[in-house]
């Protein structure tokens, strides 16, 4: 019984686990985003390696110092045949004898230290790394703003869906009641069948459009999701709507009138990649200096007939030998085979294409600010017209519902009234949404953090 016990509770926690709630606001949304999206996380990592690269050149500058120990042993000693310098003449010794000079075991140690004193591109690697290390920046804010943007836009359309759906379930609530009041009045003979066959059929629409939207927020809260990091299996429950969405986001504060294409990251971006163009430019050009190093080398070494290196009181043929040195290491480019000016010729080109790069996203920018501003400025009066056509149809809707409750109106006007005011709901819902997305849009396209 302790065993079913046990294993319920886990179950149960597994279940709780699987099903796993979140709550966000808008300004949540993207804060969680910030802490928890791998392609931001990966932004951010690519800072740190940028840092290290940093770090990496930086120590070709530095000091080097390595130590190295050798042993060998011949298993057959090398030798050379000499003229046998002994041999007395008309005697039978052998013309030559084989003579070996080498030791049958032989053993050093090394340590090596070395300074690089002159190296153009080191140099010029230096202040491309910093250059590096400022991309990579950009390249995270880059990210960040991407990230910003793609929540934003996932939330307003999760809640646009969610309003909408909203909207048809108090519509069917409506309609059902309705409904039921004309087949009663059928009944008694007040009102013909086929105004009870037009509301089931609208009725019947209604139930369709119901799924779709139902189906629709599984799939935008899923997008929402994907860029939250998130299991599928989380639900998901979002606390601003569109209203407050279209109150909290301002756009009164950005100048309008002062927008220049500087303003965006990715015009930042194209800058600094000039920036790094030409200082390869610069690098390829001081790889034609002479390069110089200067070193200093400690070294021991002992030639044995035996292995004695671990034994005392050995006489002096058996002693470590001592040895140093100090020197320079000049090395002067002479000729490349053409190799350096192709290089430099190529870099000129980069550059020539990130300048037209950077023109052409300056032309683009200013295209995508006029069509954000204008843009919003239309929305924001197809909102306020639609929530006015709003407030009237719903006065329609409530006369004609009165009138026909009280006898003196037909089942068709107050069908209508009731077309007309779910017309009415979805164009507003509409307009809000695409001036809330229109708000988002301003932002990006001023280079503004979206919050």
């Amino acid at each position: 019984m302790k065993r079913i016990i046990i294993f319920a509770i886990c179950l149960g926690s597994l279940s709780s686990w699987a099903q796993e709630s979140k709550k966000f606001s808008f300004s949540e949304a993207i804060t969680f985003a910030e802490q928890n999206n791998t392609t931001y996380k990966n932004a951010q990592l690519d800072v740190n390696i940028a840092k290290e690269t940093v770090k990496q050149t930086t120590s070709f500058g530095l000091p080097q110092v390595s130590a190295s120990a050798g042993y060998q042993q011949y298993l057959t000693i090398p030798g050379n045949w000499v003229n046998n310098f002994t041999k007395v003449p008309g005697s039978s010794a052998p013309d030559y004898i084989f003579i070996r000079f080498q030791q049958e075991f032989a053993s050093s140690a090394t340590l090596s230290v070395s300074q690089l004193l002159f190296d153009g591109t080191y140099f010029v690697g230096l202040e491309a790394t910093k250059a590096f290390m400022g991309m990579s920046e950009l390249l995270k804010a880059k990210s960040l703003k991407d990230l910003q943007l793609n929540v934003a836009k996932a939330y307003v359309t999760a809640v646009s869906t969610q309003k909408n759906l909203d909207v048809i379930e108090a519509n069917i609530s409506l309609l059902e009641k309705s409904a039921y009041e004309v087949k009663e009045m059928n009944k008694e003979g007040f009102v013909e069948s086929l105004d009870v066959d037009r509301l089931n059929f609208t009725l019947s629409n209604l139930y369709l459009q119901r799924e779709k939207l139902q189906n629709a927020i599984i799939i935008t809260k899923n997008a929402l999701k994907i860029h939250l990091a998130l299991p599928m299996s989380t639900e998901l429950e979002l606390t601003d709507n569109l209203e407050q969405l279209e109150t909290s986001l301002n756009v009164s504060g950005l100048d309008v009138n002062g927008f220049a294409p500087a303003q965006r990251i990715e015009h930042r971006i194209l800058d600094q990649s000039i920036t790094l163009g030409q200082l390869d430019n610069k690098r390829y050009k001081a790889s034609a200096l002479p390069s110089l190093v200067g070193f200093y080398q400690v070294q021991r070494s002992t030639l044995r007939s035996e292995f004695n290196f671990f034994q005392s009181n050995l006489p002096v043929n058996n002693q470590w030998v001592p040895s140093s040195m100090y020197g320079l290491n000049l090395r002067v480019p002479i000729f490349a085979g053409g190799l350096t000016r192709s290089k430099l010729t190529e870099t000129n080109i980069k550059i020539e294409k990130a300048k037209n790069d950077m023109a052409n996203f300056d032309r683009f920018a200013e295209f995508e600010y006029n069509n954000a501003k204008n843009g919003y400025a239309v929305n924001l009066k197809q909102a306020e017209n639609q929530k006015a056509n709003l407030a009237l149809a719903q006065r329609i809707y409530d006369k004609a519902s009165l009138k026909y409750k009280e006898g003196v109106g037909s089942a068709l006007e107050m069908m209508q009234a009731e077309t007309e005011l779910r017309t009415a709901n979805n164009n507003y819902m509409n307009a809000l949404y695409d001036l809330v997305i229109s708000k988002i849009e301003l932002q990006h396209a001023t280079g503004t953090p979206i919050k």
